[in-house]
């Protein structure tokens, strides 16, 4: 018999995992509870939940949500990375934590619809944000404009230049 507590927790998860931009599913073994908080703490702080999640009632989550292609990644001791807003953050926390702690180790991800084996997900971490992105974008496409701003403007220095050049001659002689 299904026990009322479980389908809650799948429905939770499901909710959770609906919405989501990006899942990043890792294996944290090996971290202490104050390990464990700290990574909590940075989550929070970038707007990702972490949640260490039961095996089986993720797999029941995945199935609902037809994320049946994630399910391989469900072996082991299992927590997740949920991101509503961004699908880098989660990858590139984990990814700064494991750098300073070497743990959690990634099992893979869910970006968009697509599943993301443990290369691609530290691929993913290494991206710059969104933000920076955009910054870059932005600069690329000024940059041509500027350029032409500049040599447009150089001729009239150069005039100028000239002509300064003429009045202090006539104004030595």
């Amino acid at each position: 018999m299904v026990q009322p507590i479980k389908v809650e927790k799948v429905e939770e998860l499901k909710d959770l995992l609906a919405g989501a931009k990006s899942i990043i599913l890792n294996d944290f073994t090996g971290l202490d509870v104050a390990d464990i908080s700290e990574l909590r703490r940075l989550c929070r702080e970038q707007n990702v939940v972490y949640r260490v999640i039961k095996n089986t009632l993720a797999r029941r989550s995945f199935e609902k949500l037809g994320m049946d292609d994630a399910i391989e990644l469900l072996e082991g001791p299992t927590a997740i990375a949920v991101s509503m807003d961004n699908e880098v953050v989660p990858a590139q926390v984990l990814k700064k934590f494991a750098d300073d702690y070497e743990l959690p180790r990634f099992k893979g991800g869910y970006v968009s619809g697509r599943l993301l084996s443990v290369e691609d997900v530290i691929r993913l971490a290494s991206l710059p944000g969104k933000d920076v992105l955009l910054t870059q974008a932005v600069g690329m496409f000024q940059a041509p404009m500027r350029g032409l701003v500049n040599v447009l403007g150089a001729s009239l220095r150069d005039l100028v230049s000239v002509f300064k050049a003429i009045s202090e001659k006539k104004e030595a002689a």
